[in-house]
């Protein structure tokens, strides 16, 4: 059975709310974080540059691919898998065969920063290792649970998670100048095989977006569960359409602002 958790989010910005939220930057009365609360911000933290990192690793490949004139595949039969080696980053290309068999199709090797251009080998002649045929398979698994992704082009992070198992993360990704995509933002937790989806948690199931041009972000979640604290998804955001973001949780304030959460309120 499905463990399903969800996140109702509310967007308020500049312009067209009558009834105006707190600016980002107006002064409230300060708050520091508690003891547990500091942990728990250093992990979400974490994850989220975490998160984007991947993400901007995947997008620097695809370009790397797109000189060579590669066409990326459709995502639900192909994406992309990132590694850590001893040279650099490697984004490997996933593509599933006519009997759903993955094969890499393509390796990007990034090096460290100021250490030389990506170095790109198409049908490289290696076999996916253990650990990234199980992500992959964490990868599929979540996509066949994911039911509100509202047809929109849509990116995908793997993470370590616990009991050897995967987080995976899927966003959406703009297709249109000047439109940030805010949502839906989805978690899977996955086994360590990759094959058996253990929770799902919807950080947000709506199809919401927002003109870049808006100078401020507001984000109002309700019916969060547990800790009421930001989420990674909150700091992949804040770092990938550098907005400050507002998050009321529980009668308190939070400002996430260029990966750093932040309590603002009582």
């Amino acid at each position: 059975m499905r463990a399903r958790s969800t996140l109702i989010a509310t967007v308020f910005v500049l312009a067209g709310c009558a009834a105006e939220p707190p600016k980002a930057n107006a002064p409230l009365a300060p708050r520091v974080a508690s003891t547990g609360e500091a942990s728990a911000i250093a992990r979400i933290e974490a994850a989220g540059r975490a998160i984007y990192r991947q993400d901007m690793v995947a997008q620097r490949a695809r370009d790397a691919l797109a000189v060579q004139g590669v066409a990326m595949p459709l995502p639900d039969v192909g994406g992309w898998i990132v590694t850590e080696l001893a040279q650099g980053t490697r984004a490997s290309l996933f593509v599933e065969d006519a009997d759903a068999q993955a094969h890499v199709e393509a390796d990007v090797l990034l090096p460290p920063p100021g250490q030389g251009l990506p170095q790109v080998t198409l049908k490289p002649a290696r076999s996916p290792d253990a650990a990234e045929a199980a992500m992959y398979r964490a990868r599929q698994t979540a996509l066949a649970n994911a039911d509100e992704l509202c047809g929109a082009a849509f990116g995908t992070v793997i993470l370590p998670g616990a009991d050897r198992g995967w987080e995976v993360y899927l966003f959406p990704e703009s297709d249109r100048s000047k439109v940030i995509p805010l949502g839906p933002l989805l978690r899977f937790d996955v086994s360590a095989d990759g094959s058996r989806l253990v929770s799902t948690q919807a950080y947000s199931k709506e199809c919401i977006s927002m003109a870049d041009a808006d100078a401020d972000l507001y984000v109002k979640l309700e019916g969060r569960p547990q800790d009421e604290l930001p989420v990674p998804m909150d700091v992949f955001l804040s770092l990938t359409y550098p907005k400050p973001i507002m998050l009321a949780t529980g009668g308190h304030l939070w400002l996430v602002e260029n990966g750093r959460i932040k309590p603002k309120g009582p």
